[in-house]
């Protein structure tokens, strides 16, 4: 425990590894549990337990109460808004039901939470962008030619033509990113070197796509000190819809050496996060702020901030993010810290100065000091 309070908070001092390595501890602490569950969910709840009890007639409470059936499993198992059903207005009844589950999930949580409802899937035809943007950006409709290309995919058969495939878990070690020089070498091997310009594009394929891995490595590059790197804006899918051609192969580099000059402020320790100096935003699901949380923390779960994929453009971002102040540093979290780099990236591109955090490591310091008889802790 006391290692693992260490490697977060002695950044400057032992390097990337400890920075980074806390984002993913949440799993080994689930005997095993494969690293791709992170882009999975993040999440505890059980979808086949909540469709039992819709279906149990003899409940003592009605679930999500004024919802069909098929209401509710639209709302409760997909998590998507209730636009399509005859007579009901989405975003009303969609953040209704999500309210009350929410209700039925925080009964025994004293602390008032501050929550920002799911909105509507836009039209993707709609993102604009503004030069802010495409400064973290790489557009779909014109290829950077002075640009390496890095599929972060894994198990992809379809890449931009001249991509260089590294698989996002090439970047850990079992649950646990690598050390700085394991990062330095794989990306060598691969033909990369810290003054290339790059473009990060893929997902987590089992997980059913999604861009947090592709922002979590760009977390990891601009932490490392890389600064000449963008994501692409959406998924190889969307890069063939928009009249690019693709292959089945990826390309093979001459080897080269890169060098990480790490760049701590990106990273929030616990310390940094018990100051007061920030606002905490918990990225996760309804259902996880719920049942437990960093006191205080504001719910904007990461689903809010992308549509079919992409993240949505800076108009809608400033609705999403309208609860916080932009004068003040913004630290955001999950429970790995892979989903919170959403959220993370989205106020970044705002302007915002925003840091990653995992509760994993709240957790780990909160009963360390328990044990020191510093709190108690009543959750």
């Amino acid at each position: 425990m006391a290692l693992r309070s260490c490697t977060w908070s002695c950044l400057a001092g032992v390097g990337i590894m400890a920075f980074i390595s806390l984002l993913v501890l949440a799993n080994a602490a689930h005997a095993g549990e494969a690293y791709c569950d992170a882009c999975k969910g993040e999440t505890g709840w059980s979808g086949t337990a909540k469709l039992d009890e819709i279906g149990n007639v003899s409940a003592s409470t009605e679930v999500m109460p004024g919802l069909s059936t098929a209401q509710k499993n639209r709302v409760g198992i997909w998590k998507q808004p209730l636009s399509g059903f005859s007579g009901v207005a989405a975003t009303d009844a969609s953040n209704s039901s999500m309210e009350n589950a929410s209700q039925n999930n925080t009964a025994d949580v004293p602390v008032k939470k501050t929550h920002v409802s799911h909105m509507p899937v836009e039209d993707n035809a709609s993102i604009v962008r503004s030069d802010r943007a495409n400064a973290m950006l790489a557009p779909l409709d014109a290829t950077d030619a002075s640009a390496i290309y890095l599929d972060i995919s894994e198990e992809a058969t379809e890449h931009i033509p001249g991509s260089v495939a590294i698989p996002y878990t090439e970047f850990l070690n079992g649950t646990e990113v690598r050390s700085v020089s394991e990062i330095d070498e794989i990306l060598g091997n691969a033909g990369i070197s810290g003054n290339d310009s790059l473009v990060i594009y893929g997902e987590c394929m089992p997980c059913g796509g999604g861009p947090a891995p592709a922002d979590f490595v760009y977390w990891i590059l601009r932490s490392l000190g890389h600064e000449n790197v963008k994501v692409l804006d959406g998924m190889v899918g969307d890069w063939a819809s928009s009249g690019n051609p693709t292959s089945d192969e990826t390309a093979v580099l001459p080897a080269r050496t890169y060098t990480s000059k790490i760049n701590s402020n990106f990273t929030a320790d616990y310390d940094y996060v018990m100051s007061g100096k920030s606002q905490i935003v918990d990225a996760r699901s309804i259902q996880e702020f719920g049942n437990s949380s960093i006191p205080g923390a504001i719910n904007i779960p990461y689903e809010s901030v992308i549509s079919d994929n992409r993240l949505k453009d800076e108009s809608r971002l400033e609705r999403v993010f309208s609860i916080l102040n932009r004068d003040q540093p913004v630290v955001v979290y999950t429970n790995t810290g892979l989903k919170a780099s959403v959220v993370w990236f989205a106020l970044t591109m705002l302007g915002y100065d925003a840091r990653l955090y995992s509760y994993e490591n709240y957790l780990v310091n909160q009963e360390i000091l328990r044990q020191n008889g510093s709190i108690n802790i009543t959750e």
